[in-house]
């Protein structure tokens, strides 16, 4: 892959990566603010956590440990979560009230903790394959961009057509997609990712696929059950 390709799709990450992070954390004080109520706390709250679980991600994020496959299974882990936080929440407030907080911000903190090392491991990556100089500020620029773009999509369109539950349904669904296509053009580069990480990417995207087409409806009305119930 040349100069300008790489670059592409370094950028690309970026922007993705960060716009699916920050729409978890929308999808999140949605959720609680409508178990919980108070729009304002909630979106204040989730997201004042979200940004500091993001710091302490950042400033820990491992340097001894192969960016490229430390960033795949971030990915993977983050579509996990993003699939079994809104089951999470609203099942936690409905049979557990006395654990709800505790579990609505542990899944803030974690999201937001693993989405706080994806830049530092792509500006790694993107260090390793260019010279750019500015390849810093740009990835910055992108990221940046890509919470506003998340955000206003969010709002204007996302939560509109499909719904909370199902947005965050589409955005693992996207996550774990971005993971496979990582470890397919890295892997060409780092021969071990054909042995591990590229047949697990490919089984966990095949079954997260058949999950969200074959029980997207029944997920969205068990849970919807569960908040007109409570």
């Amino acid at each position: 892959m040349t100069a300008i390709p790489k670059n592409w799709f370094l950028g690309s990450l970026i922007f993705i990566t960060a716009f699916c992070s920050y729409a978890y954390e929308l999808v999140l004080a949605q959720i609680l603010s409508i178990l919980w109520g108070d729009v304002v706390l909630q979106y204040t709250i989730t997201t004042g956590i979200y940004i500091a679980a993001m710091g302490f991600g950042a400033s820990l994020t491992p340097t001894k440990i192969s960016a490229h496959r430390m960033f795949i299974w971030i990915e993977v882990a983050l579509s996990l979560l993003a699939m079994a936080a809104p089951f999470c929440l609203i099942g936690a407030d409905v049979h557990y009230r006395a654990e709800a907080t505790f579990v609505s911000y542990l899944f803030i903190i974690l999201i937001g903790f693993l989405s706080g090392m994806e830049l530092p491991l792509l500006l790694r990556i993107k260090q390793e394959s260019s010279d750019d100089s500015e390849s810093a500020e740009k990835a910055l620029f992108l990221d940046y961009f890509g919470m506003f773009f998340a955000g206003l999509l969010f709002a204007l369109f996302l939560n509109r057509a499909w719904g909370t539950l199902q947005t965050s349904l589409w955005l693992a669904l996207l996550n774990l997609a971005l993971a496979l296509i990582c470890g397919i053009v890295w892997g060409f580069r780092h021969k071990k990712m054909w042995k591990l990480e590229s047949p697990v990417l490919f089984v966990s995207f095949g079954l997260l696929t058949w999950f969200v087409t074959t029980y997207l409806n029944l997920y969205q009305e068990t849970l919807e059950k569960w908040v007109i119930g409570n």
